[in-house]
């Protein structure tokens, strides 16, 4: 193995044992000093509305079998895969205003909801379709000097400023997620009877763990993808912003965002997303209040 590699697996691991231990260490204390879980969430839960769209979406008691029978969030996630352009950004601002904003689980869960499937959804997947859309107009016509790339190339289907606008508002979405994440709680988590004392290691400290490092990162991942769309638009007569070259240039920026989310992927994973959020997974009881998730009852 390259010496550089070698170098950088071993910085990695370095990094994120201490948070590793803590989970370790974590679960040790509960076994030994862990406080008795409560019966359910205390205090009032939201409007009837938020609560019923809360429990139906999110259930603490259900598995996945247990949600395909309820035909609100059959509904819910059928809507979420119409293919029209302004359906994903509505579905996200939907999960925005009825998720509980004061749970840290929630909050990371929005934004690994966008950003975790980003790289396999955006970057990936539209790697391969834009790469078949370019074949179909420009190498099936078997014409030199010809395309119908200005009809059929990527980027082309839908309305453009739906599409835009759409995506940015996604990135707006996500972006308040983040900034409002240190001010939550860990709603789901257990508590110690105070006989065994834990030190928080690496990023246990503070809420959203490592997740919150990658703020910056994606800020600027996106500032580079508006500069180079402003630019692409820039060149254009009279800076059109609807011709087929920003079009392109647009999906492209798309494309570019999508694979800059890659390390956004990880936290996706289970056992690395409880090490380096250090968050415990939360649901939603029937009265629409954030609890830890129980499954089914026995």
């Amino acid at each position: 193995m390259p010496r550089p590699v070698v170098r950088l697996k071993d910085g990695v691991i370095d990094a994120a044992w201490p948070d590793v231990k803590h989970e370790i260490m974590w679960q040790v204390a509960l076994a030994l000093d862990g406080a008795e879980e409560p019966e359910g969430a205390t205090g009032a839960g939201p409007d009837c509305v938020r609560a019923y769209l809360r429990y139906h979406i999110y259930p603490c008691d259900k598995t996945l079998w247990g949600k395909l029978k309820d035909p609100c969030f059959l509904i819910f996630t059928l809507a979420s895969l119409i293919p029209w352009a302004g359906m994903t950004p509505l579905i996200f601002l939907l999960i925005f205003l009825i998720i509980d904003k004061t749970d840290e689980y929630q909050l990371i869960s929005f934004i690994l909801q966008f950003k975790g499937t980003q790289f396999l959804s955006h970057g990936v997947i539209r790697c391969v379709t834009g790469f078949f859309l370019y074949l179909n107009c420009v190498t099936v016509p078997a014409r030199r000097g010809f395309h119908r790339c200005d009809e059929q190339g990527p980027g082309l289907a839908g309305e453009y400023h739906v599409v835009l606008a759409g995506w940015i508002l996604q990135v707006i979405l996500i972006w308040l997620a983040f900034f409002i994440l240190p001010c939550s709680h860990k709603k789901g988590r257990r508590s110690l009877n105070g006989k065994v004392e834990l030190q928080a290691g690496g990023a246990a400290g503070r809420r959203g763990g490592y997740i919150v490092n990658l703020m910056v990162y994606d800020i600027v991942c996106f500032l580079l993808c508006v500069g180079v769309l402003i630019y692409v638009t820039s060149t254009r007569p009279n800076m059109r912003h609807d011709e087929w070259v920003v079009k392109h240039a647009f999906f492209a920026c798309q494309v570019l965002y999508g694979l800059l989310s890659a390390p956004f992927f990880f936290f996706t994973l289970p056992l690395l997303q409880a090490a380096l959020t250090h968050s415990t997974p939360t649901a939603y009881d029937e009265q629409g209040r954030a609890v830890r998730v129980t499954g089914p009852p026995q």
